[in-house]
């Protein structure tokens, strides 16, 4: 396999997730003799010892991009389906970024078990992590930081083999979900892609659902007062344009993050 050289050429949701811990799966299939445009493949993500919200993005080709949100409280398993490659556009040279970035809290022995199922279609992966480093950020210094994917290598489990991170991996606070589905926004801005509004507004609304269950446990009551404006937001989706949204997440975000 092809080494992943992530310092030379990071991956192309690298600009919006710099900020969040989140693991890189570098994706190879053996394309060159698929008789059909499209690649169908599924994936189980199996995370024991891991308690929170898992979201997923991937670019199944050069003009769209496809995203979701999974509730890992209940379930330690998620099969994903319903996913595809457009092999015109990837060649068996060519790997697919499939990044996952968890919001929760992970155990000390957790394993992360992820298996791809491609029917007859021959496919491997490597698995990156990424620990984001905020020293400094604000502040001119002469001390440069080199923050990297780091490679992990699988462990042999049963019949299958698993991954364990490092204590400097750690999953990222539930809350932030929220600044990255008002990140989800700027995607449009990549030239060519297809329009995104209607993913967006089920991404929210979806995200919406989840963390209102949260509400059950201790949180602060600029917490509660935060997911009550995005309450509002949810059931004006219908309505309101891209720009519309972008905005009202923009205000909410500059008024609650200095007070959460």
């Amino acid at each position: 396999m092809i080494s992943f050289e992530a310092e030379r050429n990071p991956p192309w949701f690298f600009q919006y997730i710099e900020n969040y811990s989140h693991l890189l799966l570098d994706l190879r299939f053996k394309t060159e003799d698929i008789p059909v445009e499209m690649l169908n493949f599924s994936f189980d993500l199996e995370i024991q010892g891991f308690e929170g919200l898992i979201f997923y993005i991937y670019k199944p080709s050069f003009n769209r991009i496809d995203f979701d949100i999974l509730d890992h409280r209940n379930e330690m398993i998620h099969t994903i389906k319903d996913l595809y490659i457009n092999v015109k556009d990837y060649s068996s040279s060519d790997s697919l970024d499939f990044i996952i970035i968890p919001f929760g809290r992970f155990k000390e022995d957790h394993k992360f078990i992820p298996v791809i199922r491609s029917g007859n279609v021959v496919s491997n992966f490597q698995t990156f992590t990424w620990t984001p480093s905020l020293l400094f950020k604000n502040i001119k210094s002469v001390i440069k930081i080199s923050n990297k994917y780091e490679e992990i290598i699988p462990r042999e489990y049963f019949d299958r083999y698993y991954y364990q991170f490092d204590s400097s991996f750690k999953g990222n606070k539930t809350e932030f979900l929220f600044s990255l589905i008002n990140l989800l926004v700027h995607l449009e801005e990549i030239p060519d892609v297809e329009p995104l509004v209607t993913k967006i507004k089920m991404v929210i609304s979806k995200t919406n659902e989840l963390l209102f269950e949260l509400i059950e446990r201790s949180i602060p009551l600029e917490m509660i007062n935060l997911l009550k404006e995005i309450e509002r937001l949810k059931f004006n989706l219908d309505n309101l344009s891209k720009e519309e949204i972008f905005n009202w997440l923009d205000d909410l975000l500059t008024s609650y993050s200095e007070k959460i």
